[in-house]
């Protein structure tokens, strides 16, 4: 795969968890649960998405054991990017069931969602 793939596919997710993240934490400052729902939404379609990434293999890994690539690296973002749609639905599926832990669980989603956006960047910013 390209340097310029590999660019277009984290910049599209990159891009993706900065919309929830700002959903979110403007949901919180104007006390509105809909956008709130909104920028969890924008998580769940970042998750569809990264499950056509991971199962229609666009990540093409390097036969180069002891060396991390960035296309390792790349793939590695978007394995945790599953694990954080998984929680994002149970996070979700909290809300739903108008459970009190919900809040809770999107304290924990949203750091996910900071430590995540700062790993995408920083995997930009290696060279090709």
């Amino acid at each position: 795969m390209t340097s310029t793939s590999l660019l277009s596919l984290t910049s599209i997710a990159q891009m993706g968890l900065f919309l929830g993240i700002a959903s979110i934490l403007f949901g919180w400052v104007e006390k509105k649960d809909k956008i709130v729902l909104a920028g969890q939404l924008a998580f769940l379609l970042l998750g569809i998405l990264t499950l056509w990434i991971l199962l229609t293999d666009q990540i093409a890994l390097p036969d180069t054991p002891g060396i991390i690539t960035k296309q390792v690296k790349v793939f590695a973002f978007f394995k945790g990017l599953a694990w954080f749609s998984l929680f994002n639905v149970v996070s979700l599926l909290l809300k739903f069931f108008k459970l009190r832990l919900h809040q809770y669980s999107l304290y924990l989603l949203l750091l996910f969602a900071l430590m995540l956006f700062f790993m995408v960047y920083s995997i930009q910013q290696l060279p090709g």
